[in-house]
């Protein structure tokens, strides 16, 4: 065992989404401990996949099955022609497969909220985590528990946390309550004839404008600081426009002003600008020293906040330890291109230093020196343009994702060898066929709507 983690034998994961159902099967099979436990908040597993926000009837992916398949349990095959990417309905029901003998074992607890987890005071071997949470099971006003874990896992990152960029006027007009959030889309229902405004041009953004497109006002305004990367298809209906620097409202109607026009008498303005990191139920003993008698009296603070820039998780070892205490740990904090397979190869690399056989540093300092090389990789990065897109972000590694990838697989392959032939491969090939992806999704996207690319 890594020395300054108090031995671990009982942990809890928090969130039953994909990463959170991954986390707890490996650790329950990859690992040895006496006890691992799953807390769920909704009555289903599956995060936002089963049509909770901020996902929707009718989405689409676009991440093809072998990207979406955990290790030893491939993603059956899909069965519309055409349509090499599962619906959100196919991609819930494979992870409903993979939880059922997790819930045979009885290591799943649905309608548990979390509302509180305070890291624990004391000497090394006698710290841990207190949680609190709400058991919705028994209806009505719900039961309080309280209980101790040696170690959380913490899945529930991102999608509570909409976010908006920082724009002049932007309060003012959410008063209105014509300003909403892809967090909260569920269809073009509502907008008929009316004038919207769409931000931003990821996934999200583009869906929900070309779901606009046969209810709405024509055209439908698209607002980005710069072309997407992400496939879409042309539509005249749609037009695409700057970005808004002020929001100005009279009445009901809102006023976009853009570098070089104003677009007036807008209805709705829907906002598909992603999500922040943020865990506001997370407590942790300020950091300072760590001898028994200072740290009893250390208080409890936030280690999350929005005001946190660059915009993170701070204090983390590899995107997954926090480096103060190892005996928390996130899955999914760390943005990938490919997010099943990646929590999957951190929670079992996870698995495999919390059970010792992975040594990480001692050394508070040694562990904290992992943030400070990302952060001045990203401080680079981002120098090099005047006009940086947010993707390019502390948790999205973009480019060093592979590298990264490299080493955790080869750490979890030094301490268990037999993981050489079950883990996905990480390889410049692998990596290959995911960046082909898009381009498949734009075909994909050509045969929904019956057309081929030089017809439109």
């Amino acid at each position: 065992m890594t020395r300054g983690i108090h031995p671990i034998r009982r942990v809890l994961i928090i969130g039953g989404g994909p990463c959170g159902l991954v986390s707890l099967r490996n650790l329950l099979d990859r690992a040895q401990f006496d006890d691992v436990q799953l807390v769920e908040r909704r009555d289903n597993i599956g995060g936002v996949c089963p049509w909770e926000s901020p996902a929707y009837p009718g989405l689409i992916g676009n991440v093809l099955p072998e990207f979406l398949s955990f290790s030893g349990q491939p993603f059956p095959p899909l069965s519309r022609p055409g349509q090499p990417f599962p619906t959100l309905r196919e991609t819930y029901g494979y992870l409903e497969t993979f939880a059922r003998p997790l819930f045979e074992r009885g290591r799943i607890r649905l309608g548990h909220e979390v509302t509180r987890v305070e890291e624990v005071g004391g000497a090394a071997d006698e710290g841990g985590w207190r949680v609190v949470m709400t058991d919705w099971t028994a209806g009505g006003e719900g039961v309080r528990k309280e209980e101790r874990w040696d170690a959380v896992v913490i899945t529930t990152v991102w999608f509570d946390n909409a976010y908006y960029p920082n724009v002049e006027g932007l309060d003012e007009i959410k008063e209105t309550g014509r300003v909403r959030h892809a967090k909260t889309w569920r269809d073009s229902s509502g907008y008929e004839g009316k004038r919207v405004m769409v931000i931003g041009n990821a996934n999200s953004a583009n869906e929900m404008a070309a779901q606009l497109t046969p209810v709405a006002q024509l055209p439908v305004y698209r607002s980005a600081r710069r072309v997407s990367i992400f496939p879409s298809l042309p539509d005249d209906r749609i037009e695409d426009v700057g970005p808004v620097v002020r929001y100005t409202s009279t009445g009901e109607k809102i006023t976009a002003h853009l570098q070089h026009r104003t677009i007036e008498d807008v209805d709705y303005v829907l906002f598909g600008t992603g999500y922040y990191p943020d865990v506001p139920y997370l407590r942790v003993l300020e950091p300072g020293s760590l001898g028994r008698a200072e740290r009893s009296a250390r208080k409890l603070v936030p280690l999350t906040s929005r005001s946190i820039q660059p915009s993170r998780i701070p204090s983390l070892y590899r995107q997954v330890l926090y480096a103060y205490n190892p005996s928390l740990a996130f899955t999914g904090a760390l943005v990938s291109f490919i997010p099943f397979m990646m929590a999957d190869l951190t929670s079992t690399w996870l698995a495999l230093v919390w059970s010792g056989h992975i040594e990480i540093p001692s050394a508070i300092e040694d562990r904290l020196d992992d943030e400070r090389v990302r952060l001045k990789n990203l401080h680079q990065l981002r120098s090099e343009t005047d006009n940086p897109s947010d993707l390019v972000s502390f948790h999205f590694l973009g480019c060093y994702e592979l590298p990264y990838a490299k080493d955790a697989r080869a750490d979890v392959v030094r301490a268990m060898p037999e993981m050489e032939d079950v883990l996905a491969k990480w390889d410049e090939e692998q990596d290959s066929r995911r960046f082909a992806m898009y381009a498949t999704k734009l075909d994909s996207l050509y045969t929904l709507v019956g057309k081929k690319e030089s017809e439109i």
